[in-house]
């Protein structure tokens, strides 16, 4: 009775941990930019090591984020899962005095009586710092690659049946990457060293079993401003719904303007092409893609890209003379203006193309469809840039109601390009 007592005591301070770090955070964070919601596998680096089940929340505001999250290894609830404790194994002992050696003793049980065990559990909070979120183009060099590193402090327990309990206050660091499968999902992997606050644990974290590996899968929520999704619309005029106030742009405010645009247009490749759509839950065209990405950044344009070539400042469309953030206009007759693309440096474009069956990257003179948007290349406008306001939405006079850009003809790209 003893024991079942302890066990339940045992499972209810881990799942309330687990839980309650877990809830908290989910309003809190949802504010603080990109939001991450993580789902892992953790273990440490020796076999005899527990697997480990978690959840955890983060967010980001610019390169620096906050993620709460714990884990729980769960059994069948029989010694037999984790050996007889008539079996011995070799173990490792450490102190302050004498380091760290190793010994034969009795193979824990994990047995909670319950009928489910509880191995162990973990809980911590993380600072993270990822210096590349808010630098797409090293992203892109890096092949879409996100690396971070964290420091973090917590808790966790090991808790077999026939040994004592090894609750205790832990800090940690670690690093670890990140890679966008369909911008709104992705993987992850990384390495934590735990150690203990104090120096008497029978666990020996300060040896290479303190190193814990994790692998993931994330899925990334919220916006990267806080401010509400645009909503659907498939007029010429885009709903004011929000806000219009015009802010004058210095040179720091426009380049973190124009990191987060293309942040978020990355965030958004894989997004089907659909004639009309302005909504990522839909699918966008050339223009209603660019108007939902800088809408994000309350920078409100109009519904047509022919409309927009009349905003900001006209740049030379030679490549040494363009900017990441710029707006690059095309003809499919090399005149008229009926497709738009966002420049994301290096002679790349992020569009919404029909050829391409949605939001993707071209290479402006690489191949058929790099050279198709070169020749086509019509103008190219700046919109954001240190001494401009930010422009207003304007009803587009150039075209009747309801008249929308033409798709783009170009080669159509193919499976895996």
């Amino acid at each position: 009775m003893t024991r079942l007592t302890q066990s339940c005591r045992r499972f209810t301070l881990a799942a309330g941990a687990l839980s309650f770090t877990l809830t908290l955070p989910a309003g809190a964070l949802r504010a603080q930019g990109p939001g991450l919601f993580d789902a892992f596998a953790a273990r440490k680096q020796s076999t005899s090591d527990p697997v480990f089940a978690g959840l955890s929340f983060g967010g980001y505001a610019g390169i620096l984020g906050l993620r709460v999250g714990g884990a729980l290894n769960f059994n069948g609830g029989n010694a037999a899962d984790a050996g007889n404790a008539n079996n011995y194994g070799q173990y490792y002992r450490c102190d302050r005095f004498t380091g760290c050696r190793g010994y034969r003793g009795p193979q824990a049980s994990y047995d909670s009586g319950l009928g489910i065990g509880v191995g162990g559990w973990n809980v911590d909070m993380d600072l993270l710092i990822a210096p590349l979120r808010s630098l797409p183009i090293a992203k892109s060099l890096l092949l879409g690659f996100s690396p971070y590193a964290f420091v973090g402090i917590g808790g966790m327990g090991i808790n077999p049946t026939n040994a004592a309990d090894t609750t205790r206050a832990t800090w940690s660091y670690g690093v670890g990457v990140h890679h966008d499968l369909l911008g709104w999902l992705g993987v992850n992997g990384e390495a934590r060293n735990r150690r203990s606050w104090g120096s008497d644990s029978a666990i020996a974290i300060g040896s290479s079993r303190a190193w814990e590996y994790r692998v993931g899968l994330s899925i990334s929520f919220g916006g990267s401003s806080g401010a509400e999704a645009a909503p659907r619309h498939r007029g010429h005029i885009m709903p004011a719904a929000l806000p219009t106030v015009d802010r004058f742009e210095t040179a720091e405010s426009a380049a973190r303007t124009t990191a987060r645009i293309l942040d978020l247009a990355e965030s958004y490749v894989g997004t089907p092409y659909l004639s009309g759509g302005t909504n990522p839950s839909i699918g966008f065209d050339a223009a209603g893609f660019v108007q939902y990405v800088f809408a994000r950044e309350h920078v409100l344009l109009p519904r047509t890209s022919h409309a927009i070539a009349e905003l900001g400042e006209e740049v030379s469309t030679r490549i040494g003379s363009l900017r990441p953030g710029d707006l690059l206009f095309f003809g499919n007759d090399g005149f008229s203006i009926d497709h738009i693309a966002i420049y994301a440096g290096h002679e790349r474009i992020i569009h919404a193309t029909a050829s391409g069956d949605g939001v993707r990257y071209d290479v402006l003179g690489e191949g058929p469809r790099g050279e198709w948007f070169s020749d086509h290349l019509v103008t190219a406008r700046r919109i954001v840039a240190e001494g401009r306001e930010r422009p207003r939405v304007r009803r587009d006079e150039s075209r009747g109601e309801g008249e929308l850009d033409t798709p783009d003809r170009a080669p159509r790209a193919h499976r895996g390009e």
